[in-house]
């Protein structure tokens, strides 16, 4: 940083510049090696399993609640609340790794491609994704745990009914 006085005009002015820190790209088999935290993504709610290294549940599935009504404000507070206690969570079962959804509705929510269906665009448009990506992976970050972007064809009850096999 710099701090300058300027005589003309009798002002401090203060340059500041900085980096953030790379996220460092761990090798898939050392995320997962812990087991992972297996994260849907809902209009309030994550739902989320603990998964061991070959992707099985473990243990009962976990809710972490959130309400996206009222100011921008609250809405970033109650994403960063349900974050903290899913992250919290993970922690404590010894995961090394979240693997959630990468959902991308931005094509989704215009009245052109779901026409007069408005209960659904403004459903689609509740879910917090950008929001959530971003605060996601500082936090993350921030606590060791990696991030797993899934595709949600193979995720939740679609994944279920499309790709796995009955025993």
């Amino acid at each position: 940083y710099r701090i300058h006085f300027d005589t003309a005009r009798g002002r401090w002015y203060l340059t500041a510049s900085w980096q953030r820190p790379l996220v460092q790209v761990i090798p898939w088999e050392a995320a997962r090696s812990g087991g992972v935290i297996g994260v849907d993504t809902n209009a309030d709610h994550f739902a989320a399993y603990r998964l061991d290294q070959h992707g099985n549940p473990v243990g009962e599935p976990h809710h972490f609640a959130y309400n996206l009504t009222g100011t921008t404000h609250h809405r970033d507070a109650q994403i960063r609340h349900a974050l903290t206690r899913l992250l919290h969570w993970a922690k404590q079962t010894g995961a090394t790794a979240i693997g959630i959804e990468d959902l991308d509705f931005n094509a989704e929510k215009t009245r052109e491609k779901h026409g007069r269906r408005k209960r659904f665009r403004q459903l689609i448009s509740g879910i917090p994704t950008g929001r959530l990506k971003a605060r996601l992976v500082s936090m993350a970050a921030g606590q060791g745990l990696a991030i797993i972007a899934v595709d949600p064809a193979y995720t939740s009850k679609w994944g279920g009914q499309h790709w796995q096999k009955p025993l």
